[in-house]
């Protein structure tokens, strides 16, 4: 089969990168498309996959946002017709399932984030199975316009693909002149999304850093704004380059991340993990929470006591992290087999008939 991927974020070429390799093994072809946005280029030429390059992120505003979205979906739409693919594969992109619909192609989309409702509207209604963390309420998904008959949830979170191939390399460790568990990582907030609204002018993480000031501190800023705010911090180190980013979360003490993807890789790879996330949580990181693996606060009070906590305790939080996690779903293997299925059958089974299909 020719199978067409379409990557929209960075964190996405690390949730594909094993399903690529995995499905080139099994002799079939790939079509990569990807956009412009926050280093995503850099990062799938680092993992060594080819890609076209389609388009771009619109930005912050609606109508850079709508601009750029139609304008993609022209672009992908003139190169879709002419590749002629057979199945069509994604995550949380707002284009290729309306381009993939008008063209008669089947879709499989991982949807992971119950607060971006218009991505979520631009793509349920029109892909065929919709694989998604069983702590999403399936209702959220089914009122942005999925098929109750598409919906397969798994009993995971998607950042543990992101480990696929994965060895700890202390070369990014040497770049930046740290050692090992002697540092903290932190992610700024992700003030580009659709979801985020709130003040994009402070971070919640410029009052936890005063706070934590004998530890050295990984910052990756989303933007060169974000970056100017946190260059006075003596502590506070900020990537030149593209980077090892897993192996900088393997071997810190502890992430902090105003985002969300960033810390699920680190629990995925056993760290502890704080959220400052200022808006609406995610029900996946409501579920991580409730199962004790990770913490959220926005007083930064609250999360500089946390984190000296978890500093002190590694040891036992990393045990801890590392016995909730080994048991989860890997979304690799659903996605494959869900890849498998649609190839045998040429078409999607419900989801009982894909129950009694795996046990």
């Amino acid at each position: 089969m020719k199978i067409w991927i379409d990557v929209v974020n960075s964190p996405h070429a690390h949730f594909f990168k094993g399903i690529i390799r995995e499905l080139e093994k099994e002799g079939h072809e790939i079509l990569v498309t990807a956009r412009e946005f926050d280093g995503l280029t850099d990062i799938l030429d680092m993992l060594g996959i080819d890609y076209y390059v389609v388009g771009k992120h619109g930005g912050s505003t609606l109508e850079g946002k709508l601009i750029a979205s139609a304008e993609r979906q022209y672009k992908l739409a003139k190169l879709i017709i002419e590749e002629k693919p057979d199945l069509c594969v994604y995550k949380n992109s707002p284009e290729a399932p309306r381009v993939a619909y008008g063209l008669g192609i089947p879709t499989i989309g991982f949807a992971d984030n119950d607060t971006a409702v218009p991505v979520n509207k631009l793509m349920l209604p029109f892909t065929n199975r919709v694989i998604y963390p069983k702590a999403i309420d399936a209702y959220d998904l089914i009122r942005c316009g999925a098929d109750v008959n598409s919906l397969r949830p798994i009993n995971g979170f998607p950042e543990l693909a992101h480990l696929y191939g994965f060895k700890p390399n202390t070369a990014p460790l040497k770049e930046l002149g740290l050692e090992k568990y002697s540092y903290i990582v932190m992610r700024t907030e992700p003030v580009k999304a659709n979801y985020f609204n709130v003040d994009e002018e402070k971070s919640i993480l410029e009052g936890v850093i005063p706070l934590l000031p004998d530890i050295p501190i990984v910052l990756f800023p989303r933007t060169e704004e974000q970056a100017k705010r946190f260059e006075h911090f003596e502590n506070v180190i900020i990537p030149k380059r593209i980077t090892d980013s897993l192996s900088l979360l393997y071997y810190a003490k502890l992430m902090i991340g105003a985002g969300g993807t960033m810390n699920r890789e680190a629990l995925a790879l056993g760290t502890p993990a704080i959220s400052t996330y200022p808006g609406k949580l995610l029900a996946v990181t409501k579920w991580l929470i409730s199962l004790g693996i990770e913490y959220h606060s926005t007083n930064p009070i609250e999360v500089a006591s946390k984190a000296w906590e978890m500093t002190r305790k590694n040891g036992a939080y990393r045990n801890y992290i590392r016995s909730i996690v080994s048991a989860l779903e890997n979304p690799i293997d659903v996605m494959l087999e869900e890849i498998e299925t649609y190839e045998e059958m040429g078409t999607f089974t419900s989801q009982e008939e894909s129950k009694v299909k795996t046990h």
